[in-house]
């Protein structure tokens, strides 16, 4: 038995010191939308919208445009994915940190807004909030659904910068950590 709790006990060591180096990983913070229109929907008579603050975004290639993006399962954003096959990142300023928290919960949809930020449909219908320095819509091509997480694979099919001079929210400036 010692020996058995031994050996758990350094796993959890190794875990832990993994853990920690992939806390060192740089992440930035960005706010992922996306909708799935009423009459493709059984369960709703109105367009279902989810959005969600996620930190695991990557460029993956230049030509034609792509990126990834890792969506916890069990969620109302990586349910909406899967039915939609579209999604928006809207890129988070340094200087727009309030956006966070409120997108860390449930998204609650009042108009024209959602979780008390403006937003209008992009290209693909995926919502694009009006408040972000950059963003882009991206169309699903591939996906990878191994462990907690569903890799998306996304050609960029639009997007737009706002503010050019506004520098990305990278979460070692805040008070939020997800990963590792």
């Amino acid at each position: 038995m010692k020996l058995f709790f031994e050996s758990h006990k350094l796993f959890d060591m190794k875990e832990q010191e993994v853990s920690q180096a992939l806390r060192k990983i740089t992440y930035g913070f960005y706010i992922v939308t996306t909708r799935k229109p009423s009459e493709e929907m059984s369960t709703r008579d109105k367009d279902y919208i989810a959005a969600a603050t996620v930190s695991w975004v990557s460029q993956a290639s230049f030509d034609p445009p792509m990126v990834t993006v890792a969506v916890q399962k069990h969620t109302d954003l990586h349910e909406t994915i899967e039915k939609s096959r579209i999604f928006a990142v809207n890129i988070v300023g340094k200087d727009d940190q309030d956006m966070l928290k409120p997108f860390a919960e449930k998204s609650t949809i009042e108009g024209d807004k959602i979780n008390g930020f403006a937003f209008e449909d992009g290209e693909t219908g995926a919502p694009i909030l009006k408040d972000v320095p950059a963003y882009f819509e991206c169309k699903v091509v591939e996906d990878l659904s191994n462990g907690d997480h569903s890799i998306y694979l996304g050609e960029v099919v639009g997007g737009e910068t706002r503010d050019a001079d506004a520098v990305p929210l990278v979460e070692w400036e805040t008070n939020m950590h997800y990963g590792g």
